[in-house]
């Protein structure tokens, strides 16, 4: 091994000996070393190579690469050539320096399997299905939102509902100004000018709402809620 001139000590796992299997990516039976404070930046692409070949006495042309925190379709890496290599060495040399465990994995592939290729299509199929789940759970939840509007909408079938009232309602009579003779009467005698006007309950059944001209509300929600009740039961199209 060549001896550290950074100072660093890092801790590289090599995997050999082995083999790739796709669906999910893995590396089957391999012989596993573990590298430590070796100056890989002291190295060129061909020497690394050479190192390699000493370390796991065979054959290193298809060497890959791969964060620990990373799983293998997503972070598998080829070095294969110059740029490769840097790239390698810049990454070895990002890890903690104080860590004891190996961040990075080395494998050598000895079948010469297409692995960026099976990792491209892992990530793919990964892909579909997310789309596909996500799909699923936004049927599942239109499909929710229908049933519930359904159910929200439906009429007991005992009651008929026309909404087609406008006159012959004593509220809306005097809501609209179609007073009666009885009634117009009665406010010439004076008999109007000292009623009491009711105070809406908030409380009470929503089929037993009755407005009455001249009520109070506290707010205008208690007032729509009120006559919209009220139109619902017996009704009406306001």
């Amino acid at each position: 091994m060549a001896s550290s001139s950074t100072g660093m000590y890092v801790s590289v796992d090599f995997h050999y000996n082995g083999f790739f299997s796709p669906n999910p990516l893995v590396y089957l039976d391999p012989i596993k070393t573990n590298v430590r404070d070796v100056d890989f930046g002291g190295f060129t692409y061909k020497e690394f190579l050479l190192w390699l070949t000493k370390l796991t006495n065979g054959a290193c042309d298809n060497v890959y690469y791969c964060m620990r925190k990373e799983s293998l379709c997503e972070g598998i890496r080829r070095i294969d050539s110059d740029a490769d290599y840097w790239e390698f060495v810049e990454t070895v040399y990002s890890l903690e320096s104080d860590s004891l465990q190996s961040e990075l994995d080395v494998y050598i592939d000895h079948r010469n399997e297409p692995i960026l290729d099976w990792a491209d299509n892992e990530l793919l199929a990964d892909s579909k299905r997310y789309e596909s789940d996500y799909m699923d759970e936004e049927d599942d939840k239109d499909s929710e939102v229908s049933m519930t509007m359904e159910y929200e909408h439906e009429w007991d079938d005992e009651e008929e509902h026309t909404f087609d009232k406008t006159v012959g309602d004593p509220f809306l009579d005097k809501l609209l100004g179609h007073i009666s003779d009885d009634d117009e009467e009665e406010a010439n005698n004076g008999k109007l000018k000292d009623v009491v006007f009711p105070v809406h309950n908030e409380n009470q059944e929503w089929e037993r709402m009755v407005p009455v001209l001249g009520m109070k509300f506290s707010n205008p929600l208690e007032l729509k809620l009120c006559i919209t009740n009220y139109a619902v039961k017996n009704g009406y199209d306001l």
